[in-house]
């Protein structure tokens, strides 16, 4: 588009409402399986194994998140696409390897017992979830490559679709386990999460076909700068990065809430509260995405883009504090997550510490489309390296201090953290956007 002719705000509505339909759907998962496992055999012991196993796989999965965005800023003719996609296989087999490697009674052992400090009894139940995603990552990855390429397109739609099969079949997965079997809800729940992912993978490459015989007889042409390994690696590795520092910040905040009083219960409520506010940040996760195909080569959808944002953060948080703040909250804690009155009441406090964060998730995600549309991906992993070690500093700084509950840190930990990378960004915002707009 140029400048002359600015997005509408409808037009941005139209391209990205199913986007944010996909992430709502993707963000009911959560509470399905958590609530699903809060109501099975030992619901603290098989959440807090589940937790940790999904924020372990989520590490591990964290180099290929940014498949989505790379696949919109550089699939752009046969050249391109046959480069992308070779290049996320070699990622996909890094990933499943990794996978396998905590499935190594050693390793595991480190991981959960000694970095982790969890009981045997939590130990044991996430090695079984562990086991059951080995194949989630890759199948991620395939997912979010097809993905970028119907988005690229204009077909978001189809991406929501996608998330419609993952959804159903995640959820017949589980039911049918739940009925004729006798597994643990931890494994249930690994189980559901990863043959829920591979049907939403073969359903995007099926909705993709003609997308990519279109981009398969596009013939090559000039680039800013062709898709080498080497510049695949330069472009890719500080968004990877960018995920990986991300990721990570789970384990750690685990590792802490492990050394904390109530660790039990706060590493049982750690996965709720992750899943009640993913659902109101969830909308504002796609806006990288919509920013990067919608932006034009210089920023020149900047204003309206960014007013549209503006509105959807405003109205997530307000939607948001309205739950927490009012005694709504309790029966979404007890009936939409299956909590115990005890545990729902041990998640008041740090739902509503965290009140910031769904305004903050479309800032973020807008500002970070700025900078990669700009080819400035390295000041997207600087945003994160602030945001997770501020994450840190906060935490331990709370925990020596105060001795407060795991959970109380963490939530202060991840809300000041988020603000800290916040304002960074806005700093390189406007620093970068001045000389683009020249």
């Amino acid at each position: 588009m140029s400048q002359l002719q600015p997005l509408s705000q409808r037009a941005i509505f139209r391209f990205w409402y199913p986007l944010s339909a996909t992430w709502l759907m993707m963000a009911a998962e959560g509470p399905l399986l958590t609530s699903l496992i809060a109501r099975l055999d030992d619901p603290k012991h098989n959440l807090a194994a589940y937790g940790v196993a999904t924020a372990i796989a989520m590490i591990i999965e964290s180099p290929i998140i940014m498949m989505l965005s790379a696949s919109i800023a550089l699939v752009r003719d046969s050249a391109s696409y046959h480069a992308l996609r070779g290049f996320i296989i070699k990622l996909n087999i890094m990933v499943t390897v990794g996978m396998l490697l905590t499935l190594i009674p050693p390793i595991f052992n480190f991981i959960a017992f000694t970095l982790l400090n969890l009981s045997p009894e939590v130990g044991e139940l996430m090695y079984g979830c562990l086991a059951a995603m080995v194949l989630w990552p890759a199948a991620i990855g395939f997912r979010r490559f097809w993905q970028g390429l119907l988005i690229r397109a204009h077909q978001t739609r189809k991406v929501a679709i996608g998330t419609v099969v993952r959804l159903l079949t995640m959820f017949l997965s589980a039911m049918f386990m739940v009925n004729y079997t006798t597994l643990h809800g931890t494994y249930i729940g690994g189980i559901a999460l990863t043959v829920g992912v591979i049907c939403e993978s073969i359903a995007t490459r099926i909705m993709a076909h003609e997308t990519i015989i279109a981009i398969r007889n596009e013939p090559s042409h000039f680039t800013e700068a062709p898709l080498t390994n080497k510049y695949m690696i330069s472009y890719y590795t500080p968004l990877a990065l960018t995920s990986l520092i991300g990721m990570a910040s789970m384990p750690i905040i685990t590792f802490f809430i492990g050394r904390s009083p109530m660790s039990l219960e706060s590493l049982a409520v750690l996965p709720i509260i992750e899943s009640f506010v993913f659902i109101f940040r969830s909308v504002g996760f796609a806006y990288q995405e919509v920013g990067l195909a919608l932006l034009g080569p210089r920023n020149e959808q900047n204003k309206p883009l960014r007013k549209f944002g503006v509105t959807v953060g405003l109205t997530t948080s307000g939607i948001y504090s309205l739950l927490v703040f009012t005694p709504l909250i309790h029966p979404v804690l007890s009936g939409l997550y299956g909590l115990s009155d005890e545990l729902a009441s041990f998640a008041v406090l740090p739902a509503r510490i965290v009140v910031i964060l769904p305004f903050l998730a479309i800032s973020f995600a807008y500002l970070r489309s700025i900078m990669m549309n700009n080819r400035r991906n390295a000041i997207v992993t600087y945003s994160t390296m602030i945001e997770v070690g501020g994450m840190i500093a906060l935490i331990f700084l709370t925990v020596t201090l105060f001795q407060p509950v795991g959970i109380i840190a963490a939530a202060i930990g991840l809300s000041f953290g988020r603000l800290g990378a916040q304002w960074f960004l806005l700093w390189m915002y406007r620093r970068v956007m001045p000389s683009r707009s020249e």
